[in-house]
């Protein structure tokens, strides 16, 4: 199935692959899509966010369950209305703002 996506991919958009330098299907642009340890680091309120992408949400004070948020290089994890600087931040995949990503670029 793999390889007939591929295919198809290359037959609708072969030159713009050639022009754009665009990566084969299933590769890899800019290491976007990392995924660190589920022990990686932590970040707190006022810290700046150095890569968009996907984080996961811990509040403190138990007041409500962890939840995955999107962050945008650039910005700074806020504080919470209910647990202040108790919350914390931890990235689970680095993914570009579309305004970012250099074929999008405004």
């Amino acid at each position: 199935m793999m390889h007939a996506l591929k295919r198809v991919t290359q037959t609708l958009f072969p030159r713009r692959q050639r022009l754009r330098g665009a990566t084969p299907p299933g590769g890899n642009r800019g290491n976007y899509g990392h995924r660190p340890t589920a022990h990686g680091p932590q970040f707190r309120p006022g810290d700046p966010v150095r890569e968009s992408g996907i984080y996961e949400v811990i509040h403190g004070r138990d007041h409500r369950q962890a939840h995955d948020v999107v962050m945008l290089k650039g910005t700074v994890f806020p504080l919470c209305d209910t647990c202040d600087d108790e919350v914390r931040f931890r990235l689970i995949r680095t993914a570009p703002y579309i305004f970012q990503d250099g074929d999008f670029e405004e």
